[in-house]
């Protein structure tokens, strides 16, 4: 397969702003420049979409508890459907239950 040469390939008006810019960029910190890449891994590795309907209490309660976590909302529902379907997701009253119990 012949390379295509970047002078070939027309830029539209945004490409052209981030290449007339790219010498002004800086480099972020390798933590940084790391968590992101793992961030994207995480996206890609994505394959299943769904649609639920709640109510709009327990969607602001999420929001809520999203938002104190420094969560987009849907990475905490994603997060509670893996623990639950993976056995990890722990019923507060239930463990204290099989506590006392003991």
């Amino acid at each position: 397969m012949a390379k295509i040469s970047p002078d070939a390939m027309g830029l539209d008006k945004e490409e052209q702003w981030y290449e007339d810019h790219a010498d002004e960029f800086i480099s972020s910190p390798a933590e940084l420049r790391q968590k992101l890449i793992s961030a994207a891994k995480t996206t890609m590795n994505k394959t299943e979409r769904m649609n639920i309907r709640m109510s709009k209490i327990d969607m602001e309660n999420l929001k809520t508890i999203a938002n104190r976590e420094g969560l987009p909302y849907q990475t905490l529902v994603t997060s509670i459907i893996h623990k639950y379907t993976a056995g990890q997701l722990v019923d507060l009253n239930e463990a204290r239950k099989i506590l006392q119990s003991s």
